[in-house]
């Protein structure tokens, strides 16, 4: 059995490949995307946009990065670990980690055509382990996709309609993978912004990255250790 960690951004990461003793591996030529590997957890990373000199974010690059783990590698469970925004008037505080609880959606995926709609939203399975999350601190809540750091009005009104508690930029489409390989997701999300704060997204992000980061990877320690035989070094 193959755990998979898989992270957007190389800095969100770091913390926690720095706790462990992991060899790097071979990337993929093709996308860039960078892998590590320690007692039988592998860490894919999505890696810096050759032409845009910046971390992979979004859907597109998620699905692709996915369907690697589970197809090179044989992830048997994949962890989703990552910054995202939440709502102050739903509880939400800087620093505060989720537990993806329910399912996961896309908010901006609107297409009302009989049959699309639903397919749009997605409402993908994950895995929420309830005494963990006591056990750890972890906060619960619906986790929604957009390809958007911003949030529209339209947005607003979508995720609020979805009982969304966490908004961010890949979840659903790793999900849609996991879906079809019958392979469970479980998503920890550390915030690094308030979405309905008076605040722009870019600035609470550039802000908060370090404690949001700092946090995911305390708690992911923790996450990673339940569900494998790895245990940190440092």
């Amino acid at each position: 059995m193959t755990l998979a960690l898989q992270f957007a951004m190389a800095g969100e990461a770091a913390p926690f490949l720095a706790r462990g003793d992991f060899r790097r591996l071979e990337a993929d030529a093709v996308y860039g995307f960078e892998f590590h590997e320690a007692a039988g957890v592998v860490v894919g990373v999505a890696g810096a946009h050759p032409r845009f000199k910046v971390d992979s974010i979004g859907t597109v690059p998620a699905v692709l990065l996915a369907h690697t783990l589970v197809t090179r590698f044989k992830a048997t469970r994949i962890i989703n670990a990552g910054t995202a925004g939440g709502f102050e008037s739903r509880g939400g505080v800087i620093g505060d980690v989720y537990l993806g609880a329910d399912a996961v959606v896309f908010h901006d995926r609107r297409v009302p055509l009989a049959g699309f709609e639903a397919m749009g939203r997605g409402h993908f399975p994950v895995e929420c382990d309830v005494a963990l999350a006591k056990r750890l601190g972890l906060k619960l809540g619906v986790v929604s996709t957009g390809d958007s750091l911003d949030c529209t009005d339209e947005d607003a009104k979508q995720l609020a309609a979805l009982g969304a508690s966490v908004k961010e930029m890949e979840a659903a489409g790793i999900a849609w993978v996991c879906e079809r390989h019958g392979v469970p997701l479980v998503l920890l999300k550390a915030l690094t912004d308030l979405v309905d704060h008076h605040a722009s997204t870019a600035s609470q992000f550039v802000e908060n990255y370090a404690l949001a980061t700092t946090r995911l990877a305390e708690k992911l320690v923790e996450v990673v250790a339940h569900h494998s035989s790895w245990r940190p070094s440092r």
